[in-house]
This record gives C-alpha cells, structure tokens and sequence, in this order.
C-alpha cells in the first residue's frame, strides 16, 4: 500500500479547475518530484494535500486512512508536513527558537527532533543566531529544518531551489537526499529541471491541472510531449 493515494482530486475556482481529476500514489522511501509550469496546479496539489485548501472532490489518503478535509495542525501530527515557495522564519528568533516552534506545534514524536532537524540541515554552529541575519539559502535550509522538527514520515518541499544558487541548489539536494536516508518520503515540486531530475526517483508531469506524465527521470528526458511542452530543445 502507498504511503500517500491521491485518487481523482479535483478542485474548481469558480468555473476554473486548477486540479481536474488527479490521481497520484507516493511509496513511502522515495523521493517523487511534480514538475510543470505556472499554473499546471502543483502548489494546488500541495495546497489540497496538506490541508491548506479541500478538495471539490476526489479522496487523498495517508497510510490507509482518508485525510481530505482536515487541516494541516492535524495532519502534521499524523507526519504529513509541507514547506512553502518563500524563505519563512520568525525572523527575530533564534535558529533554534525557530525549530523548537515547529517542533512544538506539530507535537513532534521524537523527544531529540530538535537536535536531529539542527544536525541533518547543518544548522547546530548557528543555532544561537537570529534567523533574520541569516543568507536566503541558509534561511531556505532553516525552513526544512522546521518541517523536519515535526519528525514527519512525508515531507512535502514547495520549490525548494528557487532563488538559490548553483552551489546552493547542490547542497540541498544533499540534505534531501539525507532526509530521505532518514526514513522520510519526500515529494517536490520545483521549476529546476537540473535540480529536480537527478534528486528524483519518479517524476509526474502536470498540465492545465492534469497529469500528463509519470515515470522515471530519464523518461521524462525522452518523452517528446513533456520536452515540447515544458522543457524545451535545449533542455532536449
């Protein structure tokens, strides 16, 4: 059984549908990456599965048991956590004031999570430093270390690359990979093709809200539809 189902999730704006009828699984052990455009609806999805947004309809389930309609405190506390596009701290905290809230509010079940989330993002020789004097890319790293905090067993990461540079975008996909070696499933969504598709064990491709791929990195490498519309003949 997956750890998370996504079975015919829709979701309508008025007469628009950002989700049209998604069905996606994710196996607990693997990182899987969403991969599109503006608008093809992956922030939606994550919006929708992490309980920020419900769905019109459809059902998403978590180990086993529907979770679509409840709310991210809950869901949290069911291991189920999710980052956003922006840096987001308490920016007059400390390092660790900041993972100590995250810790707290998800009621993490780890009693050395706070210390464990410090160590795997590289943060415990800044854990007294004020989290608004820190660089953007060290900022992006303090706010997986708060999701990581909540001692999640799916980790959700919305564009975790953006604004980051090349040597910076390389030392994240390390600690993904090193949270994923740590027991945790992690699904991302980013427009960083050269970031995502070496991080990623599968890959789903969204359009207008559909799901107009699945499968491994090198297939979306070769699938001519996914190179057209999204990638482009330089990335081909």
């Amino acid at each position: 059984m997956a750890l998370l189902e996504v079975e015919n999730v829709t979701r309508l704006f008025g007469g628009v549908a950002a989700l049209g009828g998604v069905d996606l699984q994710v196996e607990a052990g693997e990182i899987l990456a969403i991969v599109g455009p503006n608008g093809s609806g992956k922030t939606t999805l994550f919006n929708v599965i992490s309980g920020f947004m419900k769905p019109s309809s459809g059902a998403i389930r978590f180990d086993g048991a529907r979770i679509d309609g409840l709310g991210p405190v809950h869901l949290a506390k069911l291991g189920l956590v999710r980052t956003f596009q922006q840096a987001m701290c308490f920016p007059g905290l400390t390092v660790r004031a900041n993972v100590e809230a995250g810790r707290l509010g998800a009621g993490a079940r780890r009693a050395d999570a706070l210390d464990r989330a410090l160590s795997l993002c590289g943060l415990t020789g800044l854990a007294d430093a004020r989290a608004g004097d820190l660089p953007y890319g060290i900022q992006r790293k303090l706010g997986v270390a708060v999701a990581l905090a909540t001692s999640p067993r799916l980790l959700l990461l919305d564009e975790p690359a953006a604004g980051l540079s090349d040597e910076a975008s390389g030392d994240l996909a390390t600690l993904i990979r090193t949270v994923r070696d740590e027991s945790v499933t992690v699904v991302v969504i980013d427009h960083d093709m050269p970031f995502v598709l070496p991080l990623a064990d599968r890959v789903v491709v969204l359009d207008a809200g559909r799901k107009l791929f699945e499968g491994t990195p090198d297939a979306v490498r070769s699938h001519a539809k996914v190179v057209e519309v999204y990638l482009g003949t330089e990335f081909e």
